[in-house]
């Protein structure tokens, strides 16, 4: 499934250029994809519009944001203090945060690994037509070995 959002990413660096769910499903196919890994992404992808935005309260600008224990034990240490870093640089907001925790949490225990939160961070951002700079969208595409050609 992260092999499609990558080559999404790659393919279609302008999200509102992308096709529609049933040419993209088989451009898709026609690149190489397994049927069931552009299934699960464009679920995915699907519960990523419909997911509600999490609630965040109206917080302080220097308030800090405590993970709880089900996110400790799914989030690596690196992986937490990555989504700080963003959040600090201002690549993601409160929302888009939360937004990529919820997705985060609901992969299979051990996913959430740094690698796939860039993945999932990228995901979130490239859906909502959000380009980062090209340094951070480097950082993210890192993940997968490739470089940025959003600029």
């Amino acid at each position: 499934m992260f092999d499609v959002f990558a080559y999404l990413v790659q393919e279609y660096p302008d999200f509102s250029a992308c096709p529609d769910v049933e040419q993209l499903a088989r451009r898709l196919f026609a690149a190489g994809f397994e049927d069931e890994d552009i299934e699960d992404a464009l679920s995915w992808l699907d519960s990523l519009d419909s997911a509600a935005a999490p609630e965040v309260l109206a917080l302080p600008v220097d308030g800090m944001r405590c993970f709880n224990d089900e996110e400790i034990e799914q989030l690596s240490t690196e992986t937490r203090g990555f989504l700080q870093f963003l959040e600090t640089h201002q690549v993601l907001d409160m929302t888009q945060r939360e937004l990529v925790i919820e997705r985060l949490l609901e992969l299979p225990d051990g996913e959430a690994d740094p690698d796939t939160a860039r993945l999932v961070v990228l995901m979130v951002l490239w859906r909502q037509c959000i380009t980062p700079d090209a340094l951070m969208a480097d950082e993210l595409l890192s993940a997968i070995g490739w470089s940025s050609t959003l600029q």
